[in-house]
C-alpha cells in the first residue's frame, strides 16, 4: 500500500521538482543530456496538469501500483 501511495504522491507533487533538479544539474555539471530529463519530467507534469483529472489519475496510478505489489507478494507466498 505504501508503494501505491508513494507513486500517487510523486505523480501529483514530484514531477515538477524532479524536472527542476535535472535542469539545475544540467547547468551545474555542464551535461547537456540531463536537460532531456528536465524536458521529460516537465512535459509529463504539463500533460497531467492539463485537465481536471490530475488528482484522479494519480489516485488510479497509485491504486494500480498497490494492487500489483499485493498481487506479486501473494504470488510469491504461494510458491513458498
Amino acid at each position: 500500500m505504501l508503494w501505491g501511495l508513494a507513486v500517487a504522491l510523486y505523480l501529483r507533487f514530484g514531477l515538477e521538482p524532479t524536472g527542476w533538479l535535472f535542469y539545475e544539474a544540467s547547468f551545474a555539471l555542464n551535461i547537456d543530456a540531463l536537460y532531456l530529463g528536465y524536458q521529460g519530467f516537465r512535459g509529463a507534469n504539463y500533460l497531467l496538469a492539463q485537465g481536471a483529472m490530475l488528482t484522479p489519475i494519480c489516485i488510479v496510478a497509485g491504486l494500480l501500483v498497490a494492487l500489483l505489489v499485493q498481487w506479486r507478494q501473494s504470488r510469491n507466498t504461494r510458491k513458498s
